[in-house]
């Protein structure tokens, strides 16, 4: 077939049905997750117009936007297995694939539309994934709203404990766009059966230099002097950079692109790991909503014996399709953890999924079925 019917009026139309069934299937699931957020926080979006003397709906709305946004990026992926899914139901039962087939078309325009669908929601899951979620995070954060409100908007972190491999610290720990140390404590020598050097002082602030803070009112105990030494201000080399500090406790998929880069690079910063998987998972976002979409038109096709569906098969389906998605959160989180590394968390379960959508691929179109032996016929003589 030419290079034209893979863009023609066949694969237009399926494009057209892939995104209504994704899009229905994503605005439902976006209405039942708003409904439950705001029957939790509604108060602190009300408290907020009182607050500020702002009529509700202007508050309300832009919340209920900002929420949209971190929702389709969760569970776009979601949409996309069990849009395909449906989807292809919908094209059995009608018997599309037959009439295109009789028409000369092959498995190909399938694809083609599913390549053309997966590259516009692409766009959708890479822009929230990079841009959009974070900037919807930092505005709920700015106005104490919601959930992320009442989790970030609070600088104070407390006590807090920072090490590397030779030095430990604990401080009391202000976030922001000018992260302080308050009551510091540094206990240098931990990997040694005593301790070398142990310094405390009232605040620590950043010195402008990179890695390097200004300690004030410093008292040093030295293993090698044993008088304690006293200083104003004492400039030192920390394991801790200032933006790691700054966005302390923040989840790394809720931050800039530029600030997540920046704690990556830094090797003991407490959530390197964490920015490092962020990261990966945003290169690799563009290729989720395809990868899914496919994964659910390929588990779809295999729920039909004929011209009937067969309902217990399609359950069973349907959970694969759904422990497939959960599988990308799961090694999202183990490589937030640091347990496996940013490039496996982000594309091993994709590539799994992909790998799965392919082989039933070749299976339905019969690449991998064993053909037929035919029975010879004994002779008597």
């Amino acid at each position: 077939m030419s290079w034209r019917s893979h863009t023609g009026l066949a694969v237009r139309a399926m494009v057209r049905a892939d995104l209504a069934a994704i899009g229905f299937l994503m605005f439902v699931l976006l209405v039942i997750a708003l409904a439950i957020d705001l029957a939790k926080w509604l108060p602190s979006v009300q408290s907020r117009a009182a607050a500020t003397d702002t009529p509700l709906w202007q508050v309300l709305l832009p919340y209920i936007g900002y929420r949209s946004i971190d929702i389709i990026t969760r569970l776009l992926t979601m949409a996309c297995v069990a849009g395909g899914f449906v989807v292809t139901l919908l094209r059995h039962q009608r018997l599309e694939d037959v009439v295109i087939a009789t028409a000369g078309g092959g498995p190909t325009l399938r694809i083609a539309a599913l390549c053309l669908s997966g590259l516009l929601l692409g766009v959708v899951q890479l822009s929230g994934e990079a841009w959009l979620r974070p900037l919807a995070v930092e505005r709920q954060v700015r106005d104490n709203l919601g959930d992320y409100g009442q989790r970030y908007h609070t600088f104070d972190m407390g006590t807090q404990w920072l090490a590397d491999d030779t030095r430990a610290l604990r401080a009391d720990l202000t976030r922001g766009a000018t992260p302080t140390l308050q009551n510091v404590m540094i206990f240098d020598g931990i990997n040694q059966p005593t301790l070398t050097r142990v310094l405390s002082a009232h605040s620590a602030t950043p010195s402008g230099q990179p890695g390097v803070w200004s300690l004030h009112k410093v008292t040093l105990w030295d293993g090698d002097i044993g008088v304690p030494q006293q200083h104003d201000q004492l400039a030192l080399p920390l394991p801790i950079s200032t933006a790691s500090l700054r966005w302390f406790g923040v989840d790394a998929y809720y931050l800039p692109n530029d600030a997540a880069r920046t704690i990556a690079a830094q090797p003991n910063a407490p959530n390197t790991a964490d920015a490092a998987t962020a990261l990966a998972v945003r290169k690799t976002a563009f290729f989720l909503p395809a990868i899914f979409a496919l994964l659910g038109v390929s588990l779809a096709s295999l729920g039909a014996r004929g011209r009937r569906l067969s309902p217990f098969r399609l359950l069973a389906l349907a959970a694969v399709g759904y422990l497939c998605v959960v599988s990308v959160k799961v090694f999202w989180a183990l490589g937030i953890h640091g347990t496996v590394s940013p490039l496996i968390a982000a594309t091993v379960p994709a590539l799994c999924a992909l790998l799965l959508a392919v082989t039933i691929q070749l299976i339905q179109s019969g690449h991998l079925r064993r053909p037929p032996t035919l029975a010879v016929p004994r002779t008597t003589s």
